[in-house]
């Protein structure tokens, strides 16, 4: 093997992938908006940093109306729902199902998911299972994680439910089959085929897609290709509707005597907002499979006189699954000495997943390397930072497909990972003098996990991280019945948000540990009370 071309080829690959992620997320944006009656735009600005109006934010300045003379169809319900990711396909199954007049507007041609399953609280199989519920102390838990940015009460009210939501799609939808594992006290569901963990995103998308297909067959009317451009308000800002722009560039007049959801998803794949609300996101490759959640239902929601988290709310950029070209590795977020592109420690490596993902993707070209010696599988279970796991199995088939790097010396490793040799022996040596001290004069790791992370004895590894966006989970302030605020803390009449453009619900940082799958599920049982709320029925049973 050529080790010096092989570490040039993964800069190289590195390099080239980034540009293309960077040009297809900035190449997205809204497609004409407005609205004929909003709030003074001015208010938006709240919810941007105060140099926002000096860089000059697009959604600052109000669009102009669109006028009746270029709408092309009016249509009417009780409910229109934005958006067919987990939140609008689970609100339209739910429409469907309770025999409630809905339509739905999607901007792509067809549903829209990212994701592979959901975490489930007061569920009748867990209970089956012998779980005993106890909500307070999960939403201690919850809290504890939150860093007191959270809305509790919205939080409780989904959390609560998510057994419901369950119930209600399985016994809906047979196809996948729902896959139940317990997990952290609480439910965890993938749909699979034969079982097979390896089928769970492709599952989970056929399982969105049944579930669009038995709304449409209940009633609920899709307009696929027709992006929500502005919302409808009256004369007293109440938003009774919505403005969808048609594939052949026409307009389409929704309104809907009920309420209309928002279920738009995030803005991650808007650089511009992005640059505004999570620079640290920037120039990140995307996991999206379609990057085309770019904020439209948060900048409509502003228009309209709501207001967004402050400052940045659940961000969730992760490891797993990567996005490098020789796939994600185990062994993730597990405290071993951690190098840049340099070859330098620069960070304590002993904290959470999400964590340690925002700390490369500060560093240079965003990526580090994990460096390791051959005692790597004897303490791997006993770190619980949430990342992936890995046995010796896992470990050798992460080095035949060239995720791990496994060389004889520290000079060879570094030629394979494209590291400086020099830089990285040095960096080995402090690190090492520190682990025979038994405390980590220099990140302060705690030394119950440092004693036992010395690189020492070959053969050693090198393990590429890079994190890669799925969402940032910043969206309108909401009570706890789904009802988007005005920045007087008033729910703004006939406005709900379900999904990631819903917030109020996490933390600076998405909690992975405790919690892993709760955005899907807060998706999922949010659409389904965001309707129930615009249909007055929010306390009554989902099933």
């Amino acid at each position: 093997m050529n080790t010096t071309n092989e570490g040039l080829s993964r800069r190289g690959f590195f390099k080239g992938a980034l540009a293309v992620g960077t040009m297809a997320a900035a190449g997205l944006g809204l497609t004409g908006c407005g609205t004929p009656k909003v709030a003074d735009p001015a208010s938006a600005s709240t919810a941007v940093s105060d140099t926002s109006a000096a860089t000059g934010w697009s959604w600052l300045t109000q669009p102009a109306a669109i006028p009746d003379s270029e709408i092309e169809d009016n249509l009417t319900c009780d409910v229109l729902i934005i958006g067919a990711g987990t939140a609008g396909t689970s609100a339209a199954l739910y429409a469907g199902v309770a025999g409630i007049d809905a339509i739905v507007m999607q901007k792509t041609e067809s549903i829209q998911t990212n994701g592979q399953g959901y975490a489930s609280w007061n569920d009748e199989w867990g209970t089956a299972q012998g779980i005993e519920w106890d909500i307070p102390g999960t939403l201690q838990g919850f809290a504890n994680l939150a860093s007191g940015k959270a809305n509790l009460k919205l939080v409780r009210n989904v959390i609560e439910r998510t057994g419901e939501a369950s119930r209600l799609i399985i016994d809906n939808i047979p196809e996948p089959q729902a896959s139940p594992a317990i997990v952290d006290g609480y439910v965890a569901y993938r749909w699979l085929y034969d079982n097979d963990v390896a089928t769970r995103y492709k599952g989970y998308a056929d399982l969105m897609r049944n579930m669009g297909e038995k709304a449409a067959s209940q009633g609920v009317r899709f307009l696929f290709q027709t992006p929500a451009v502005q919302l409808v308000l009256d004369e007293q800002g109440a938003v009774i509707g919505a403005i969808g722009e048609s594939v052949d560039g026409g307009y389409v007049k929704v309104l809907a005597h009920k309420g209309v959801v928002l279920a738009t998803g995030d803005m991650s794949d808007s650089e511009e907002m992005l640059e505004a609300y999570c620079p640290v996101m920037l120039d990140m490759p995307t996991l999206h499979a379609v990057p085309c959640n770019t904020g439209d239902g948060h900048k409509m929601g502003m228009w309209a006189g709501g207001r967004l988290d402050p400052p940045m709310t659940g961000l969730m950029m992760h490891f797993d699954p990567s996005p490098l070209p020789y796939g994600a590795a185990p062994f993730s977020a597990l405290p071993w000495l951690h190098v840049n592109v340099k070859g330098e420690r620069f960070t304590n490596e002993n904290i959470g997943y999400q964590a340690l993902a925002s700390a490369v993707a500060l560093q240079p070209e965003h990526r580090a390397f994990q460096i390791i010696d051959s005692h790597l599988l004897e303490h791997a279970f006993e770190y619980t930072n949430g990342g992936r796991p890995g046995d010796e199995a896992a470990l050798e088939g992460a080095v035949a497909a060239g995720s791990i790097l496994k060389a004889d010396s520290l000079d060879e490793l570094a030629q394979l990972a494209g590291l400086n040799a020099e830089t990285l022996k040095k960096t080995v040596e402090r690190y090492n003098s520190l682990v025979d001290k038994g405390f980590d004069e220099d990140f302060g790791m705690d030394s119950e996990f440092f004693v036992f992370n010395g690189i020492k004895d070959a053969p050693f590894y090198a393990i590429e991280r890079m994190p890669a966006k799925l969402a940032l989970c910043n969206g309108l302030v909401c009570n706890e019945y789904c009802q988007v605020l005005n920045k007087d803390d008033q729910p703004i009449p006939g406005l709900f948000a379900a999904g990631n453009v819903q917030g109020s619900f996490f933390g600076y940082d998405y909690p992975v540990v405790g919690f892993g799958g709760l955005s899907l599920a807060r998706a999922s049982a949010g659409g389904i009370l965001a309707v129930k709320s615009a249909m007055g029925t929010f306390e009554e049973p989902i099933v």
